[in-house]
């Protein structure tokens, strides 16, 4: 407990003094904190990567430094900023220029207080030989050691005199830079150049000694802190000995090695030491101690607040040490700090671990990438976490790995070792590999129970992270988890998860985890996996070549995998489907993200990074279920119980589907003619078919309709609405299955929808397979559902040793799935006619886990979105159990329902109550915010798209060059700026959401006559930026990300979507920005405005206008009483227009097939007339280096390319140094694999590099 008597004023005297924190991360925000509670007006300092970080906006002001990361030890930018901002007082917290003498003489002669030491002692205790002297004077001890030595000749003699082990040391060096043991003169001679240039790189001084080395020692640091007069006082030691490369990595007080006559010594001696040096302000003295003998010496001098000075506090009655800094050198603001007037008196036990980013399983190599979820245990007594992370975080390389310091107190060391276990059990953290399962293994040591903490620990600890390393990624091998990312669909997230959930889960089954375990998924090529613990793994889906260390592994079984096998999965069998899983007992334990661990590559959210795994990749492994034994899939059972149809079809390379009509079929839109031959042809899968949709080439089908009407040109075209995961969607005349990662928003009608325990086989069709769809009843829908979730579950019973083979075989043939009585299996379910005061409504089928509402005729109403509004408030109202979620469109609702809870009779039942209690929707009232959004017109990002557009797809069109002027056209305008005026008068009011991801608004213009109205871009773009403004039909969207899509280009905005909602209006759990019945309104700035806008938005210094207002129907529908002729003038205006533009549309298509067929190409309507191909994306390689003798070299992490050693035509030999990447402040060197000539370099020194980008490739000797 610290005290001090009464002395000094409490008052504050204003104006309060300005305190400028010149670091980053948890010192920052350690400094701020204090500062803040105590009145100081606080200045946070940061550069680009850490815009976001929580200091900057903890400080009452944050001060940008610019794009350059390494701006926080740029000593003349910050005095410069400083005296700009009229600075009173610096506080370097550790590192960086903390005990940069010369930063500290600038700051003092420019009239500002250096918190911290003087520039004089700063420079004496920096140069260990200075300070060996120093401490030799005030009668410490030290270890037997030399001089500077001025070459390595020198080092070795002086050596050979002290006796090995030694030390070399770098004088400038700290934090284990410049530091290397030697046992012998060849060491010393190798090494010695090596610490010279770390310390003339980190420290600008090339200055090494040589030390004598003790064995077994122990680190011990004392506290102290000293008026600058010559009192000094010490707050207790602290034991340090656990260390990795001279990195602290746990830390506690007091000493477990000390009894009290010693610590009293080691304390006495720090005291004295500070006294001779006349100390100022917080320091710590660093001691090696003999463990033998207990005798210490002199090591060095911190001269700053240490990083572990929290646990000090803590067992100091939780003194504030920033605080006692302050009140030393400001006096005249806080109460001033005598040290005459302090005793102190310890008492308890405080323990601390340093979590830091990275990884255990390569040698804790430093691992950059993006935190998906953060939680610490903030919540129990005792605990204390310094930290600078949260969800979201994206740890950049260019700074230490250190994420948090987690601390405990307790009264005893048997307490606070129970303390730390229970705190480091409630602290996670996921999505970059740390050491947080090192650290809670290292607490559970005996010896670390037994206080037997030499420096030499972890030499003889052995640790086997849970984790699998990819070691070769294969082709597009993700993290997925089944059922996915629900009750997202209404804003636009999609489901993501396995494209085969069947052998997802079957994997899962087999290992004995539950069926939402994450698992791998792989295409075509599997991955090379690396396991470092025991494991039980499984193998299920198309079946790849597979081997466990040379020896074949079985497929559709699981195995045992001992530590440090590598399981490598080869190419598929074409035969047997393009997928395969991979399930590990206990799953693969990366973040939840919005609910689910499955990645969705085209967000760069869920999985691993929110991509494709690459090479290096750790992947943990979550707990298993105990008592799971190796077993296979007993034979049949997939056959016999896997899906809704069983048939097997006699053509080859044909897989039969078995689909539920609607919800679009006849006679509404396809003619009976067409379904037939929809239900009787083969459909071949186009090659560029992926996770968001499988494109088909077949028989073009026949509508009832001409056009869209409202809806858009094309008889498949229908106002917006959502889509069912593994329906039939027809674009145009082609058809295309939407998938797991598909849209959720579309203007396009579905035929059919293939029910959930068949969309699987859909997940295994290659290119130039052929699908027959089968029609099946609801009946025979929902009893394979029933049966389907019985196979898995007696399959997992079986693995997990609940069940025999011969009961389970029992329970699975007497099956008997109990079904209440289903409507007939037709396209629409509920059919209510028009009355007075309801517009009428359809029920249609769409699948086994959809149903959609459709109100009124086809027409852009918005009295029908109000109705489909209080329908879902309705529904929601009830809370019925299976009722998973309702996505509203223009004029329907998506249901998506969960039938084992909620049988379809009980929806329709549900649907019938909750409609027949909707009131009066004319002159309903809806809460509606209007958004005030930035937009740069017909900008450069645009040109840039369209111009990608000419070149790829299509050079002419009515839309091109210019969509803005085609949109004048198309409406009948005289000019750009008639659409200039409109888009920028209109009040867009948002009808729907995730159009076509991620929140993206359909939104209409509330007044008819600012309705712009186009046709898609045919076919659809396949990039647009991210924030670009589009138009299509009558509707206006916002991209949400960067990706394909087929709207008119007008401008472009701010970011609509925040992943993990760290700025802005945006959060954790509601990562879009807009909601239904928003009304959005655009102003004008210039390219360079919005650029300067979109940074500041980012960064969270740009907050948006938004109004909370409401929108009355009464009034919207007294408005359209009052222009109708208008309306219609408009509107017949419109239609002249977009048929003299729909004729040259036809001409231009026309000529682009002449030109196709002259060239013996086929532009044809599965082709540019109408389709989804925009959104299939396709993996660039490096194709041309996969040649035979060809070696790609890949970055393993992302870094920075430190140098390059190399040029292209050097030979090389194996095991070469070819370039040094470096991260974290650690240099990694990149060696050869093989002998050979530089064929290629792919990287420029300065580059940063993603993990798995090719670095060079090399041509390997014959």
């Amino acid at each position: 407990m610290v005290t001090e008597t009464a002395n000094g004023t409490d008052g504050y005297q204003k104006p309060a003094p300005k305190l400028m924190v010149c670091n980053r991360g948890e010192i920052a925000r350690r400094v701020i904190r204090t500062a803040n509670q105590h009145g100081l007006e606080t200045i946070a300092i940061y550069t680009e990567v850490d815009a976001l970080a929580p200091h900057v906006r903890e400080a009452k002001h944050a001060v940008y430094l610019g794009k350059n990361a390494r701006d926080y030890t740029n000593k003349e930018k910050l005095l410069q900023v400083a005296l700009e901002w009229g600075v009173n007082a610096i506080h370097p917290g550790y590192g960086f220029l903390s005990e940069n003498e010369e930063f500290c003489g600038a700051v003092e002669a420019a009239g500002l207080v250096w918190l911290g030491p003087s520039a004089k002692t700063l420079h004496d205790f920096a140069l260990k030989h200075v300070a060996r002297e120093i401490a030799e004077k005030a009668g410490v001890p030290v270890l037997a050691g030399s001089g500077l030595m001025s070459c390595a000749e020198d080092a070795a003699a002086a050596a050979d005199t002290i006796g090995y082990p030694v030390l070399l040391k770098a004088t400038g060096g700290g934090g284990g830079r410049g530091i290397f043991i030697c046992n012998n003169t060849d060491e010393v001679l190798s090494q010695f150049s090596v610490s010279q240039k770390q310390g003339e790189q980190f420290f600008g001084n090339a200055g090494v000694f040589v030390e004598k080395f003790i064995e077994k020692a122990h680190h011990i640091e004392v506290q102290i802190f000293g008026d600058g007069q010559g009192k000094v006082v010490h707050l207790g030691e602290r034991e340090c000995s656990i260390q990795r490369r001279h990195q602290k990595v746990l830390e506690e007080t007091p000493s477990p090695l000390l009894d009290d006559a010693h610590r009293h010594e080691l304390a006495a001696a720090a005291v004295r030491l500070g006294a001779a040096a006349a100390y100022r302000s917080a320091g710590t003295v660093e001691f090696l101690v003999d463990e033998a003998t207990k005798q210490f010496y002199f090591l060095e001098v911190n001269t700053r607040l240490q990083v572990e000075h929290g646990i000090t506090e803590m067992v100091n009655g939780n003194v504030d040490i920033v605080e006692w800094m302050l009140r030393l050198q400001l006096p005249h603001f806080l109460k001033p700090l005598d040290l005459d007037s302090i005793s102190t008196e310890r008492s308890g036990w405080s323990i601390e671990v340093r979590i830091n980013g990275e990884n255990p399983a390569k040698d804790f190599q430093p691992c950059p990438g993006v935190l998906g979820e953060v939680q610490f245990p903030t919540q129990l007594d005792g605990v204390r976490v310094d930290s600078w992370v949260e969800a979201g975080t994206e740890i950049s390389p260019f700074y230490d790995s250190l994420l948090a310091k987690l601390m405990v107190f307790a009264p005893t060391r048997e307490l606070a070792v129970k303390k730390m276990k229970e705190a480091l059990a409630g602290t996670v953290l996921k999505g970059v590999p740390n050491n947080l399962e090192f650290l809670r293994a290292l607490v559970e040591d005996p010896r670390f129970a037994a206080g037997d903490t030499t420096t030499k620990f972890l030499e003889d600890f052995h640790f086997s992270p849970r984790v699998m390393e990819v070691i070769m990624p294969g082709l597009q091998t993700s993290v997925q988890d089944w059922p996915g990312r629900m009750q997202l669909w209404h804003v636009g997230v999609p489901p993501s998860g396995p494209m085969d959930s069947l052998h997802a889960r079957l994997a899962n089954a087999l290992v004995g985890n539950p069926s939402d375990a994450a698992v791998l998924e792989f295409g075509l090529t599997g991955p090379t996996i690396k396991f470092h613990c025991d494991c039980l793994v499984a193998l299920t889906g198309a079946v790849f070549e597979a081997s466990l260390d040379g020896a074949t592994v079985p497929w559709n079984a699981s195995c045992a995998v001992a530590s440090g096998q590598e399981l490598k999965l080869g190419q598929v069998d074409a035969s047997t489907g393009v997928r395969g899983y991979l399930a590990v007992a206990g799953g693969v334990d990366v973040p939840l993200y919005l609910g689910s661990r499955s990645t969705f590559p085209n967000g760069n959210f869920g999985g691993y990074q929110g991509r494709y795994l690459r090479p290096g990749d750790s992947l943990p492994i979550g707990a298993a279920v105990e008592g799971v034994k190796p077993l296979a899939l007993p034979q049949g059972w997939k056959e016999k119980y896997a899906g809704a149809v069983r048939e097997v079809s006699r053509e080859e390379n044909t897989v039969v589907v078995g689909v539920l009509p609607g919800p679009h079929a006849n006679p509404d839109y396809f003619t009976d003619d067409a379904m037939d031959v929809f239900y009787s042809s083969p459909y071949q899968v186009h090659y560029n078919s992926n996770r968001l949709g499988v494109r088909l080439n077949g028989p073009r089908p026949t509508w009832t309709r001409t056009d869209g009407g409202e809806g858009g040109s094309h008889p498949s075209n229908v106002h917006d609405h959502t889509y069912a995961i593994g329906t039939v969607n027809f674009t145009g005349d082609m058809p295309v299955i939407l998938m797991v990662d598909g849209p959720s928003l579309g203007g396009f009608v579905c035929a059919a929808t293939i029910v959930s325990t068949e969309l699987w086989k859909i997940g295994q069709v290659r290119p130039n397979d052929n699908i027959r769809f089968k029609r099946i009843t609801l009946e025979e829908a929902f009893g394979a559902l029933a049966v389907t979730d019985a196979l898995v579950d007696t399959l997992t019973a079986l693995a997990r040793g609940d069940t025999s083979l011969e009961a389970a075989e029992a329970a699975l043939a007497g099956l008997q799935p109990a079904l209440p009585a289903m409507p007939p299996t037709a396209p629409v379910l509920v059919q209510q006619q028009a009355t007075e005061g309801h517009p009428g409504l359809l029920v249609r089928l769409a699948g086994d886990r959809y149903v959609q509402v459709e109100y009124g005729a086809m027409e852009l109403d918005l009295n029908l979105r109000a109705r489909i509004h209080c329908l879902e408030q309705q529904l929601a109202a009830r809370n019925v159990p299976g009722l998973v979620e309702t996505n509203a469109g223009v004029r329907s609702v998506m249901i998506e329902y969960d039938a084992r809870k909620l049988p379809l009779p009980g929806l329709l039942a549900l649907i019938s109550s909750a409609d027949a209690h909707i009131g009066d929707v004319a002159h309903m009232v809806l809460p509606s915010r209007v958004v005030h959004l930035p937009m740069a017109f017909e900008e450069r990002w645009t040109a840039e798209a369209l111009q990608k557009y000419m070149k790829s797809a299509r050079a002419e069109a009515p839309y091109l060059p210019s969509n803005i002027q085609y949109i004048a056209n198309n409406n009948g305008l005289e000019g750009r700026e008639d659409v200039r005026r409109i888009v920028f008068e209109a009040s867009y009011l948002v009808l729907g959401l995730g159009d076509v991801y991620l929140g993206a608004p359909c939104a209409v213009p509330v007044n008819p006559l600012h309705r712009l109205v186009t046709t898609k871009m045919n076919p659809a773009r396949t990039f647009t930026h991210e924030g670009t403004v589009g138009i299509g039909g009558s509707y206006m969207c916002i991209y949400p990300m960067d990706s394909p899509g087929g709207y008119q280009l007008v401008g472009r905005t701010l970011p609509i979507w925040n992943s993990f909602g760290r700025a802005g209006p945006f959060t954790a759990q509601k990562p879009w920005l807009l909601e239904f019945f928003d009304q959005v309104r655009f102003f004008e700035v210039s390219e360079g405005e919005l650029e300067d806008l979109r940074e500041r938005f980012k960064n969270g210094q740009y907050s948006i206008d938004i109004e909370h207002k409401t929108f009355s129907m009464a009034q919207y529908n007294d408005m359209l009483a009052t222009m109708p002729d208008e309306v219609a003038a408009w509107r017949a205006q419109q239609r002249t227009a977009m048929a003299t533009q729909l004729q040259l549309e036809e001409e231009s298509l026309a000529r682009l097939e002449a030109a196709a067929a002259a060239k013996g190409g086929d532009v044809s309507v599965h082709g540019v007339r109408q389709g989804l191909g925009s959104l299939m994306d396709e993996d660039e390689d490096e194709q041309v280096f996969d040649a035979p003798g060809l070696v790609k070299v890949a970055a393993a992490f992302t870094a920075n390319v430190w140098d390059i050693k190399v040029a292209v035509g050097d030979d090389v030999s194996k095991d070469q140094t070819l370039m040094v990447l470096e991260a974290m402040k650690m240099e990694s060197p990149v060696a050869a694999p093989v002998a050979g000539k530089v064929k290629a370099l792919r990287v420029a020194q300065g580059a940063m590099t993603h993990a798995g980008q090719l670095l060079l490739v090399i041509e390997e000797a014959k």
